[in-house]
């Protein structure tokens, strides 16, 4: 399991900066679950561009407790690796 995280970092960390294309594809109201864990449901709140990234960060709250937060890069709600979809 932790080489399967070391690998979706090296990807992560060598693949191409984000288009404006790619971006679009996580907007605010979306769901996601972790891959790991279906118990909670995780909604963007906000996208922030950050100077020193090339990849947004993602505000997400947890559904039914809003009291809980995560911030994440774009990258990582985009590539499947930790967060999918929730249905």
């Amino acid at each position: 399991m932790a080489s399967q995280s070391r690998k979706g970092l090296f990807n992560w960390m060598f693949s191409p900066a984000p288009t404006g294309e790619s971006l679009s594809e996580v907007t605010i109201g979306d769901r996601f679950q972790h891959q790991h864990s279906r118990a909670s449901v995780w909604v963007v709140e906000r996208i922030s561009k950050v100077g020193s990234s090339s990849y947004p960060l993602v505000s997400l709250a947890r559904e039914g407790r809003p009291d809980l937060k995560k911030i994440v890069s774009i990258a990582v709600l985009q590539d499947g690796e930790d967060f999918k979809p929730a249905a």
